[in-house]
Order: C-alpha cells, then sequence, then structure tokens
C-alpha cells in the first residue's frame, strides 16, 4: 500500500522522473561544474576563501572540501534537503584537473523522500592562497630576526654550527620568505611575530646569546583605529668561539677563572672553557661555564687573544698523566675513541711536545705543558697548540692576570687526526669569477668597477650561506658541503648531548607548530555541516583498505 503525497506518485517512479545528478553538478551562479582551487606554489586546497588546507590525493580530508563546494549541498534553507548518505572516489588521471565523486544522497521532493546514487564531477583550478601571495609581494615582511657576531677579528665561526642545525631542521626554515647577508651575520624575514619568535627561540637554545627585540611604526590609521608595525628581533652571538684562547681579566667576578688564561671548548646554550694552564689537583676545578647574561655583564673583562687561526702544529714527545694512580701505568695509558669506549674524554697529563718544524733536529727546544688532553694524547702524535713562548700580543694584556698565575709556553688545543683520502681541494670558483669580470665590458669609471666586484662578492657569499642552510635543493650535489656535514655528524655523534638537544628541539619545534595549524583550522576553517554529513567517508576508506 502506497500512502498519499502531494506528488501522487510512489518513491520510486519520483525517483525515476527526479533528475538529481543535475541539481548536483550545477555550479554557483549558473556554471556548469563546481570549481575547487588550489594553489600552484603549496599545492593546498581552498577550503574557505581565507583558509587552504594540504590534503593527500583521493584523501578524505580532500573528500570534504570536495563536498563543500558543491553549492546545492550548502542550501540548508531550501524546500528540498539533501543529505549524503555515502561518499567515494572515482579515479581520474592525475593531471586532468578533474575531481569525480560517486554520492549516495537522500532528497525530501514534495514529502517524499528518494535516494539516489549519482556521480558529481568537478573542475580544479589555479588560484594563489593568501600566504604565498604576500611572499611574492615585495615588502610584505612583518618581523625580522638579525643574526649577529661581532668579533675583532670579524670572523664568522659561530655562525657556522648554527647553519648546519638549521640545515638539519626543515620546519624551521619553511617559514623563511627571504634572507640577506650582512658584514657581521645574516637578517631573516617572516610573515608574522610568532614564526620569527620560534626561530629565535630555537636559535637561542643551540647557541649563547642575547635577544632584544624593538617595533617600528609604518602608518596609523585614526579613523580605524589601527596601526602598520614591522617587529625587529636581534641575536647578538656571544663573540666566543671552540679553540679560543682568552683572557679573563682579574675585573670580572663570579668566575673562578678571572685573572688566568682560558681555552673555550665548547658553545651551546652556554660557554664551556678551562684554564690554559690547569691545576694538577683537579680537572673540575678548572674549568666553567659562562652563561649569556654573565658574559654581557662583564662583556670587557673578557677579551680573545689568539683564534683558530694562529694554531701551531706540534710533535708529542712523552705523555705522563697528573694521577697518581696511574704513574706505575704509563705503558697502558687508556685512551679515549668515542664516548662509548669507557674512558672519560679529558684527563690532566704533563705533555712534552716539539715544534713540527723542528722535529729531528738535535737543537728543537722541547716545550713543556700541563693539559687536559691526556686522554688523547700518545707519543708521536700530531696535536694543534698556541706557541706563546714565542707570542707577542698588542697591549698589556699579561698585566691583567694574577700574579700567581704562570703563563705557559704552550696550549695544547686539539689531536690531529688524518684524513681519508686526498684533502687537496683547488677551489677554482675565484679563478672562473674572475675570468667572468674579465669577459665583461670595462667599465669607464674605477669606482663602478670595484661597486660591481663588491656586489659580485656579497652575492657569491650569501648563496653559499644560503645552501649550507639548506635552503636550495641542489645542496646535495656540492661535494665540499658534504665533507661540512661529515664533519659536523661527526662532532654530534661525539657530543650525544648536543645531539639529543637538537633532536628534542626538532621535536618541540614540530609539536608547537602542529598545535598552531590546529588552532588556525579550528578559527578560519569551516564547514562543520558538512563534516557531519559525510560520516560513511571514513568507513568507505577503510572497507577499501581492509
Amino acid at each position: 500500500m502506497i500512502l498519499p503525497n502531494n506528488a501522487n506518485q510512489c518513491g520510486t517512479c519520483l525517483a525515476q522522473n527526479f533528475d538529481l545528478k543535475s541539481e548536483l553538478e550545477r555550479g554557483p551562479s549558473g556554471a556548469v561544474h563546481p570549481t575547487i582551487y588550489q594553489c600552484r606554489k603549496c599545492r593546498r586546497y581552498q577550503k574557505t576563501p581565507t583558509y587552504y588546507e594540504a590534503c593527500e590525493p583521493e584523501s578524505p580530508e580532500l573528500l570534504a572540501i570536495c563536498l563543500k563546494h558543491i553549492p546545492a549541498l550548502q542550501q540548508h534553507g531550501s524546500s528540498k534537503q539533501y543529505k549524503v548518505k555515502e561518499a567515494s572516489w572515482i579515479w581520474t588521471e592525475p593531471h586532468s584537473m578533474r575531481f569525480k565523486v560517486k554520492l549516495t544522497v537522500q532528497a525530501l521532493v514534495q514529502n517524499v523522500l528518494v535516494q539516489q546514487r549519482v556521480m558529481v564531477e568537478l573542475h580544479c583550478g589555479w588560484q594563489q592562497c593568501p600566504d604565498c601571495n604576500r611572499e611574492f609581494t615585495n615588502r610584505t615582511w612583518l618581523a625580522k630576526v638579525q643574526l649577529r657576531q661581532r668579533r675583532q677579528d670579524h670572523g664568522q665561526k659561530g655562525l657556522a654550527t648554527l647553519e648546519q642545525a638549521l640545515r638539519g631542521n626543515a620546519n624551521i626554515r619553511k617559514h623563511v620568505l627571504s634572507i640577506d647577508a650582512s658584514r657581521e651575520g645574516l637578517d631573516f624575514f617572516f610573515l608574522n611575530l610568532p614564526q620569527a619568535q620560534m626561530f629565535s627561540n630555537y636559535l637561542r637554545k643551540i647557541a649563547p646569546m642575547k635577544v632584544s627585540s624593538s617595533i617600528k611604526l609604518v602608518s596609523t590609521d585614526s579613523h580605524s583605529n589601527t596601526a602598520h608595525r614591522k617587529h625587529n628581533i636581534t641575536c647578538e652571538l656571544v663573540p666566543l668561539c671552540v679553540q679560543d684562547l682568552v683572557v679573563i681579566e682579574k675585573t670580572c667576578k663570579n668566575n673562578k677563572l678571572a685573572g688566568r688564561l682560558a681555552l673555550i671548548l665548547k658553545v651551546k646554550s652556554v660557554v664551556h672553557a678551562i684554564s690554559a694552564s690547569p691545576l694538577r689537583s683537579n680537572l673540575e676545578q678548572n674549568m666553567v661555564e659562562v652563561s649569556p647574561d654573565a658574559f654581557y655583564k662583564y662583556e670587557k673583562s673578557y677579551r680573545v687573544l689568539q683564534a683558530s687561526n694562529r694554531l701551531t702544529r706540534f710533535t708529542v714527545m712523552d705523555v705522563e698523566l697528573c694521577d697518581d694512580n696511574d704513574h706505575h701505568h704509563q705503558d697502558a695509558i687508556a685512551e679515549y675513541k668515542g664516548p662509548h669506549s669507557g674512558v672519560d674524554k679529558y684527563a690532566l697529563a704533563d705533555v712534552q711536545v716539539v715544534r713540527e718544524s723542528e722535529y729531528g733536529d738535535s737543537t728543537a727546544e722541547i716545550l713543556c705543558c700541563v693539559t687536559h688532553l691526556g686522554h688523547l694524547l700518545q707519543p708521536g702524535d700530531t696535536v694543534l697548540g698556541y706557541d706563546l713562548a714565542t707570542f707577542v700580543g698588542d697591549g698589556d694584556w699579561d698585566a691583567q692576570l694574577n700574579s700567581q698565575f704562570v703563563v705557559p709556553d704552550v696550549v695544547l688545543v686539539k689531536k690531529v687526526t688524518p684524513k681519508k683520502g686526498d684533502d687537496t681541494f683547488v677551489d677554482d670558483s675565484s679563478n672562473s669569477n674572475s675570468q667572468q669580470l674579465d669577459s665583461k665590458p670595462k667599465l669607464s669609471k674605477k669606482k663602478q668597477r670595484r661597486r660591481r666586484r663588491k656586489e659580485n662578492r656579497k652575492m657569491k657569499d650569501l648563496e653559499e650561506r644560503v645552501e649550507r642552510m639548506g635552503f636550495l635543493e641542489d645542496f646535495a650535489e656540492d661535494k665540499n658541503r658534504d665533507e661540512e656535514d661529515e664533519e659536523f655528524d661527526q662532532d654530534l655523534e661525539a657530543d650525544l648531548e648536543m645531539a639529543a638537544q637538537l633532536q628534542a628541539l626538532e621535536q618541540d619545534f614540530a609539536k608547537l607548530e602542529a598545535q598552531q595549524q590546529k588552532q588556525q583550522q579550528q578559527q578560519k576553517g569551516g564547514g562543520a555541516d558538512v563534516d557531519a554529513n559525510v560520516n560513511g567517508v571514513e568507513s568507505k576508506q577503510s572497507k577499501k583498505e581492509e
């Protein structure tokens, strides 16, 4: 028996006469097909007019976006109410820019419930998302991070560690709009302030630095009570690098190495230093950690006496540990071969060395010193150090030391390990660049030629830095960068604490970024009704996988 209705037809006959496919395939404003937009650069799909979401091909998220762009499913107040019971994909060519969706839809037509299974075709078009639009527009950055390291020798060795750390974290690099090089560091530009703050927080956990911020007012609108501001975050690195020989003056308070020479061992979130002439009693009494706040409080009390470019090669003649328990076992000195060797890396020892240039000469001068490399050195090894016996410094640096401190003849810094293969490398880039400059037409004025060469050197330096930080895709083809990566990986293997710290920072940053994306999606994303109507999508996808 058929109950009476306004159409005077049964549900089956009414479904045959009612064309549900034409209703669903009708686009907005009379278009033939519905259209969804995709950003050509970031490949995200438009979910709302201001929010784009990244989706995999034929995924439930992309299916929900397609259903949201069907105008017939969004007409909640009309006489015809549609309800999606089931939705699934129909395979199409990846380059066809077409999406085909198979829907099972229930429609209420003249108070009669009609259910049909139809195929809806959607077209995909290109449209730039707001984020990419701002990237391609000039002067769209709102926050800038200035990374600086001001040293007397104008060296940038401290920036190399940060460049390698940035290369290992792709999540922190993707928010950088552009990079500009300066004489003492780099400038990173961002779209908004939170991205710049996350970037600066990541840097300050890797290297010791002082962070300060400022705001520049660009324009104001008194009618709407709004203002356009640009934020500047300055990250000033501590001007101390690994292997630096530093004079710590007597006026430096809260430092047990005040009035002595110190050698920089490690530079992390704090600076680790050891006395250049350590006492034989205990190794820990000769080591100190300097935080950025403590350094900048007594900044004038720290003075770099010699940097790593002044290292001299020495040959080890004899090694004797300072520990009394090891005096009877000098023939079997334990050697440090890694963090899993069961031997401490540093140990105090009396070492006799001779300059490598004078090795084999009977009149060579033998230099004696106390060093922290007791578990690393063996007789016959080559070691790098500072030759203070022939050093003539500028000014009265020795007057700032304590009277009880004895300046050693030599300060040993690092053991030289042989490298695999030939380490000779001829850089032809300078020759090629000079040839290119010579091949260009000569300018009439000498100042213009000098300015051109200066700009070329600046661009070359910026390209090398960008490659080191992993911003270019052709980085893997550079052999010199691969050698630097191997050295950085070896340092991480030897320093498990630094490797664990970098890994923890990457995980924390990934979690924080996921939370921010979720909050933005909740604020900007819409279509809650459509998501509720397609509850059968995930079940359909799981059935296919099974």
